[in-house]
C-alpha cells in the first residue's frame, strides 16, 4: 500500500473520530446546559427541603425586594430567604396561584416581565431588585430573549424610579473581563456553546446591557444548580468556576447577604458549593 493511500486512510480516519467526538459533545453539551439555564425557571413540585444547617441571616436593615422568577427554583429559595430575614416581597407571577402559600406574607403583582408597566408596578415601593428568571420551556421562541428583554425593561424602570441594586442570576457559561478559566472553567463554557447556543447569548447580551447602565449590579455567574437547601457558604471567584455544581439554597444565601454587604458591586461572580456528596452527584434530578 503506497504511502499516498496510508495517508488518505489515516486523515478519514482522524476526520470519523472528530465527527463521533463532536457529536457526544453536543448530546452531552445540550443535557447539561439545559439543566444548567432551565433550572432557574423550573416551576414543578421542589423536593422535600433539609432543614438548614447553619442560623438564617439575621438582616441590620429592612429591604423591599422586587422579586423576578418567584415560582421558579431558584426563585423560591430566594423567596424564602428573604421571608426568613424579615425582608418585605414584590413578587411577579404570571400565575399568582402558584405563590398561594406566601400570599398573605408577600404583595404579588400579576403580569408578563417582557411589558414594561408590568416592571414599573413590580418596582414600586422597592429598593433592590432580583431576578431568578430563564428560558420557560412552555414560551417556545418567545423565551430566546427573556432575560436581554427583561433586563433592559427593568433597568429603564430603575432609572425612572431612581433605584441602583439590581442582582441576577446567571449562567457560567458567560464571558466578563478579567475572566482566567482554568480547566473546570473552560469545560463548563464550552458546554455552554455547545449545548445551548441561543440562551446563552441571551445571557451574554443581558450583561452587556449591565456593563453599559449605571445600575449597581451583580450577576451571579451559576454552574449546575441543585435544588438543595444551604449546607454551607458557596465557594466565589471572579476568575474561574470554583466548582461544576451549586445549591440553590446557597445561591439565594449568597445573593441576599450582597444586599447588606455588598462585595461585589458591578462585577459577575462565579459560584460553586464545597462539599459535594457522592449521593449528590448520582441523585435522579
Amino acid at each position: 500500500m503506497s504511502n499516498t493511500e496510508n495517508s488518505v486512510k489515516a486523515f478519514c480516519y482522524r476526520a470519523s473520530v472528530v465527527r463521533r467526538v463532536q457529536r457526544a459533545l453536543r448530546v452531552l453539551g445540550a443535557s447539561a446546559y439545559v439543566c444548567l439555564l432551565l433550572a432557574c425557571a423550573s416551576s414543578g413540585p421542589l423536593p422535600h427541603q433539609e432543614p438548614h444547617t447553619a442560623p438564617v441571616v439575621v438582616a441590620t436593615e429592612h429591604h423591599t425586594v422586587a422579586l423576578l422568577g418567584a415560582t421558579g427554583m431558584v426563585g423560591d429559595f430566594l423567596l424564602r430567604e428573604a421571608l426568613a430575614r424579615g425582608y418585605g416581597v414584590r413578587a411577579l407571577a404570571r400565575t399568582p396561584a402558584k405563590l398561594d402559600e406566601f400570599s398573605s406574607r408577600i404583595t404579588i403583582v400579576k403580569g408578563d416581565a417582557r411589558d414594561l408597566a408590568t416592571i414599573e408596578e413590580l418596582l414600586r415601593g422597592s429598593d433592590v431588585v432580583i431576578s431568578a428568571l430563564g428560558p420557560v420551556k412552555a414560551d417556545g421562541d418567545a423565551s430566546l430573549l427573556i432575560n436581554t428583554v427583561v433586563t433592559d425593561n427593568v433597568l429603564r424602570a430603575m432609572k425612572a424610579q431612581d433605584l441602583s441594586r439590581y442582582l441576577i442570576v446567571s449562567g457560567a457559561g458567560v464571558v466578563m473581563p478579567g475572566d482566567e478559566r482554568n480547566v473546570l472553567g473552560w469545560w463548563t463554557r464550552l458546554l455552554a456553546q455547545v449545548g445551548l447556543r441561543d440562551a446563552l447569548q441571551d445571557k451574554q447580551a443581558e450583561y452587556e446591557l449591565l456593563a453599559k447602565s449605571s445600575a449597581d449590579w451583580m450577576l451571579v455567574r451559576c454552574p449546575l444548580i441543585d435544588p438543595e437547601p444551604f449546607r454551607s457558604p458557596a465557594v466565589a471567584s471572579l476568575q474561574t468556576p470554583p466548582a461544576f455544581r451549586v445549591r440553590a439554597g446557597e445561591v439565594a444565601r449568597f445573593m441576599l447577604d450582597e444586599i447588606d454587604s455588598p462585595d461585589y458591586s458591578r462585577q459577575g461572580p462565579f459560584l460553586g458549593s464545597t462539599q459535594v456528596q457522592t449521593s449528590d452527584l448520582s441523585a435522579p434530578r
